[in-house]
């Protein structure tokens, strides 16, 4: 059996909000995700999908890429200065072709809040055989180009678009790159409603390596945007727009461990509060437990942070239990069928067995209140 809480000291826990995948460009955006709770920022913005730090300026990325590019196939090491590169400014349209030469930039933030830790993180994408979207929540690993949406015609010049490689070497990568043995890892992002991946796509990467962390069970963006606009899309087998959990409890199924993340993707950026969020339990206020507490499973996913909280929980091979600091509606749901619902601000499940263990493969929970804030906690699973 096991138990991702198993560690928590519930009694000298603290709930720390943070989300896996939030683009944050500038301090406006970094201002808004502070607002509304968030005090782990793992950023993953992308083009270039790059760390980012109290001491980024884009500029950086293209007076002094530090990682390797790769032109029709062939390695460029670092450091690259784009101006000494990119010789078709004749080319572009006059918004991009007055950018030259490029010169040093403001630093992106001008203030991070005191309370507030920054992890290295990146949204990868451009692989050559998916078209997964891969953040890494802990590692220093960097891919692609500045150049969004082709202004500066890289890609017409041989520059790939994203990583340019497999997933596989780049999960090497990113795996290369941790800053903790202990902590962080890959995610899988919103898998189903953009991705459209299949359940042997999502298992191929779990088996990849232990550090595949799981995959987004539910992605904010992919909940607000209106898919239908393009007439032949086709709708994931999800019953909620913007959720993953019927493939979640599919995955679950076949005994993997996986967690479920929840997270905002671009909506943190600004325009108020937005829904998704990974509440980290710590006994620590540092990066080193924020990011182990997504290796461990030591969170839960939600909506608002406004709802109720999880404040203790245990499971054996005969018993789950969950108790919250208010009453809300508590489902507890195994093998992917929900077997007991209870009001109130705890409840226990007693496991069935068979022959001596427990008859299921694995138990998670659910949360929801009357303000419509939902918990989704990670599976315990069972070895039977």
């Amino acid at each position: 059996m096991h138990n991702p809480y198993a560690e928590v000291i519930w009694n000298d826990a603290n709930i720390v909000p943070s989300a896996s995948h939030m683009h944050l460009g500038n301090q406006s955006q970094l201002d808004n995700a502070y607002r509304y709770g968030i005090r782990h920022f793992p950023i993953s913005n992308y083009y270039p999908s790059v760390p980012y730090d109290a001491d980024t300026r884009l500029s950086d990325f293209r007076l002094k890429q530090w990682w390797p590019a790769s032109r029709d196939g062939h390695r460029i090491d670092p450091p690259i200065d784009w101006n000494g590169i990119i010789d078709w400014q004749d080319e572009l349209d006059e918004l991009y072709r007055t950018q030259f030469p490029f010169e040093q930039t403001e630093p992106v933030y001008s203030a991070i809040p005191h309370d507030a830790i920054l992890s290295h993180n990146a949204e990868h994408h451009g692989f050559t055989n998916t078209q997964a979207h891969i953040c890494s929540p802990g590692s220093s690993f960097a891919s692609g180009t500045f150049d969004v949406h082709n202004k500066f015609r890289l890609n017409e010049h041989g520059f790939p678009v994203g990583y340019g490689g497999t997933w596989q070497a780049a999960f090497e990568g990113m795996i290369g790159g941790l800053d903790y043995i202990d902590g962080g890892g890959i995610t899988i992002n919103h898998p189903t409603w953009f991705s459209k991946f299949s359940d042997e796509q999502v298992l191929q990467m779990l088996d990849f390596d232990d550090r595949v962390l799981g995959i987004e069970i539910y992605n904010d963006y992919s909940y607000k945007r209106d898919w239908y606009q393009k007439p032949d899309y086709e709708a994931p087998d999800e019953p909620e727009q913007g959720f993953s959990l019927k493939l979640w409890d599919r995955v679950l199924l076949t005994g993997r461990r996986c967690w479920g993340l929840c997270v905002p993707d671009h909506s943190a950026a600004g325009g108020g509060n937005w829904r998704g969020r990974c509440m980290l339990i710590v006994n620590d206020f540092s990066e080193h437990a924020c990011l182990k507490a997504y290796r461990d499973g030591s969170f839960y996913g939600c909506l608002t942070g406004e709802g109720p909280r999880l404040i203790d929980f245990s499971a054996s091979e005969t018993v789950v239990s969950i108790r919250l600091d208010r009453s809300a509606e508590i489902r507890f749901l195994a093998d992917g069928q929900v077997v007991k619902t209870v009001t109130g601000d705890q409840a226990s499940l007693d496991v069935p067995q068979t022959n001596g263990t427990a008859a299921f493969v694995y138990v998670r929970v659910e949360v929801e209140d009357r303000e419509g804030e939902r918990l989704f906690l990670q599976p315990v699973r069972f070895e039977g």
